[in-house]
């Protein structure tokens, strides 16, 4: 249902001076179409404004847990209508630009943490390459040093020998 079906609907009770809707998380939109749902708009609650108090609360008693419409899609659909006392249409701006705000700053934290991140990879990455350099200066070293020692196989290791006792005959 869009904004202009709903405000049709309602101004067959009475003038409707500003309307607003909530769409649905985003999540659940994405969810709906990747199992072949529709890709259409869909609104979870909306809030309507008439010119007087009284008009208000009358057409919220009026229509509270009635059809929407006799035929068409929504026609097993109730109204669920409340008439808000003290209620100002800033509020919902202040709820918006709230939202607004907050997802703002998660995108923030998440950028920093993806650069920190990134600047760790980095590093592990120069690590590594000093690491590799040192592997390959150890192989040109034992290069040298096999054609000092006359180009023997694998470097062997020396060990100090202690001289045999004699055999007594025991």
């Amino acid at each position: 249902m869009t904004v202009s079906k709903v405000k049709t609907l309602l101004s067959h009770l009475g003038t409707v001076t500003r309307l607003y809707l909530e769409e649905e998380d985003k999540t659940v939109r994405k969810r709906r179409k990747r199992f072949g749902g529709s890709s259409s708009k869909r609104y979870v609650c909306g809030w309507a404004e008439f010119p007087s108090r009284s008009q208000a609360s009358n057409i919220a008693e009026s229509i509270h847990q009635t059809q929407m419409e006799r035929k068409g899609p929504h026609r097993d659909d109730l109204w669920s209508v409340r008439y808000l006392r003290g209620f100002k249409w800033e509020m919902l701006t202040e709820k918006v630009a709230y939202e607004r705000r907050v997802r703002e700053q998660k995108l923030r934290v998440e950028m920093v943490n993806a650069k920190r991140e990134i600047r760790d990879f980095k590093e592990k990455v120069e690590e590594g390459g000093k690491f590799d350099m040192m592997v390959q200066k150890n192989k040109v070293k034992g290069k040298k040093e096999k054609e000092k020692e006359g180009g023997e196989g694998k470097g062997k290791r020396k060990f100090r020998q202690i001289k045999a006792m004699p055999d007594d005959g025991e």
